[in-house]
């Protein structure tokens, strides 16, 4: 229904569901029913199509979108539970908390603090444009409070390296998860299209006007 409504955002075709009912009035008092209805109902029916047209081809294009990213975060974690002995889950699964195996080659699943490590750099370009190679430090009580850089964003790419991390942030929580959602969020309307927008509304009102002034003549 979302889809369906979106389309009545567009002030042309309020104009034309409009017309349509003034159109199918007029007809059935001037002509009777149904000969009167033939005009009002082909913009109807016009309408009907460039709605169904319109919300079929956003509703494909959202769900394309939404198999990309899934398909793009989807990957295999190596995850220590309570145990010695490391259990294979999928990302999205990831728990605060949970320490992780991480290695050259994969994407970090979720904000992480690094534990243990060697030779441990990623690239944060999804994240912040930047290419280069930011080396990690792996975090214990004799560094901890020194700036140790070992902190490990969600999406980061793992360019070298192995260790273990632990899971301080997943999903919408994560920098990569606030920044998406930042990042869909409706842009504000430029000046040209506020402009358009104001244009829009007084050429429909007048149509309006001269629907009302034609059923009362």
């Amino acid at each position: 229904m979302e889809l369906i409504a979106e389309n009545f955002d567009d002030t042309i075709n309020k104009i034309l569901f409009l017309a349509a009912v003034v159109s199918i009035i007029i007809g059935v008092i001037q002509h009777g029913f149904p000969d009167g209805m033939l005009e009002g109902t082909s913009i109807l029916i016009a309408l009907t199509i460039i709605i169904v047209v319109n919300s079929g081809n956003n509703y494909i294009s959202e769900r394309r979108l939404a198999d990309l990213v899934s398909l793009s975060d989807k990957q295999d974690v190596a995850v220590y539970r309570g145990s010695t002995d490391a259990i294979t889950i999928d990302g999205s699964q990831l728990v605060v908390g949970d320490l992780i195996h991480f290695e050259a080659g994969m994407k970090v699943p979720a904000d992480c603090i690094m534990v243990e490590g060697q030779d441990v750099a990623t690239i944060e370009g999804e994240l912040t444009g930047e290419p280069d190679n930011m080396d990690k430090v792996y975090v214990d009580e004799n560094n901890y409070n020194e700036g140790a850089t070992g902190t490990m964003m969600a999406k980061s790419l793992l360019c070298s390296g192995f260790g273990k991390a632990i899971v301080m942030a997943v999903g919408p929580n994560t920098v990569a998860g606030v920044i998406t959602e930042k990042t869909q969020q409706a842009p504000e309307p430029t000046l040209l299209q506020e402009k358009l927008e104001t244009i829009a509304n007084k050429i429909g009102n007048v149509g309006m006007l001269v629907a009302v002034l034609t059923l009362i003549g």
